[in-house]
């Protein structure tokens, strides 16, 4: 293991660490919040005529659309050269002329977060815990999903694309590819956010739970921010990145909560008579297809998009 391996890791305990006491002194606001009992406020005529399912459906599709139209503006504002992105190359050069030698290593651990080895070694890990504790395959075949899933629509969206970094004068690290999402933004909100999913399956406590999310966010915005620290990304495809892993988190969400999607069904591994259980009650064929249907929209729509500037 590298000393920057070492120091990423021990980076990413700091975020932990940080989210876990900023949860706890959040707490006492978070129990009145609670003790407000929203529900008093909704019309009488208005209580329990709304399925909280299809809702959460409804909200979470027309929200995922929405990400996707922001996405969809920052592309265009890239192709044109408007709006906030008139201003990627004055703020990369500007950031490039006050980096120092120390602070650029620092940046580097946070950034080698995001990186495939540390992301995929996390995700597998925290997926195969929640699976044997929960004795199910859906965490694993969420992590799939999500993970694998997020990385092609990622790497599809840049080879249409295809913007280029920053000026290599401009870089504190060589990188190649294209610039257009950022690949560290996205897969550390998409597999961040997806680990903190996880680990909210099997955690009791609600400081855990919230500050696994709270600590994932933390680390998506050190990785982001730090991508155009280093001179390698643009701001706006740091920007665009966040939203992109935002819109496919939300898609894999949706998908896992549709009437009838096998996820929360999967079997244990053995049945009730000892048996094995190899394949689900219904086939993933439901949650497959969601995610597909969601995947072939998204790059879709980005597809046309590019199209048509």
């Amino acid at each position: 293991m590298s000393v920057t391996t070492v120091a990423s890791v021990a980076l990413a305990l700091v975020a932990v660490a940080v989210a876990f006491a900023a949860v706890v002194a959040a707490r006492p606001t978070a129990r009145r919040l609670r003790g407000m009992a929203l529900a008093r406020h909704v019309p009488p005529w208005a209580r329990g005529r709304v399925p909280p399912g299809p809702f959460v459906l409804v909200a979470g599709a027309v929200l995922a659309l929405a990400l996707v139209s922001v996405f969809v503006e920052i592309l265009d504002a890239v192709v044109e050269g408007d709006d906030f992105t008139a201003f990627d190359r004055p703020v990369v050069e500007w950031v490039a002329q006050r980096r120092t030698g120390w602070s650029s290593a620092v940046v580097v651990a946070v950034t080698d977060i995001g990186g495939k080895a540390l992301l995929t070694l996390l995700l597998a890990g925290v997926a195969v815990a929640v699976a044997v504790r929960l004795r199910s395959w859906r965490p694993v075949v969420l992590a799939a999903v999500s993970g694998g899933g997020g990385a092609l629509l990622v790497a599809g969206s840049k080879l249409l694309i295809a913007r280029d970094r920053p000026d290599p004068l401009h870089r504190a690290v060589v990188e190649s590819g294209f610039s257009f999402p950022s690949g560290h933004s996205a897969s550390a909100l998409v597999i961040l956010g997806t680990v903190a999913w996880l680990i909210s399956m099997v955690a009791v406590s609600r400081t855990v739970r919230a500050t696994a999310w709270v600590a994932a966010g933390i680390l998506a915005v050190a990785v982001g921010l730090s991508r155009v620290y280093l001179g390698v990304h643009y701001p706006s495809d740091v920007v665009a990145g966040w939203v992109l892993g935002a819109t496919w988190l939300l898609t894999v969400a949706v998908a896992d909560r549709l009437p009838g999607s096998p996820l929360p069904l999967l079997h244990p591994w053995r049945g009730t008579d000892g048996s094995p259980e190899w394949l689900a009650r219904r086939p993933v064929t439901v949650f497959t297809v969601t995610a597909v249907a969601g995947f072939a929209a998204i790059f879709g729509i980005v597809g046309v998009a590019v199209l048509a500037g």
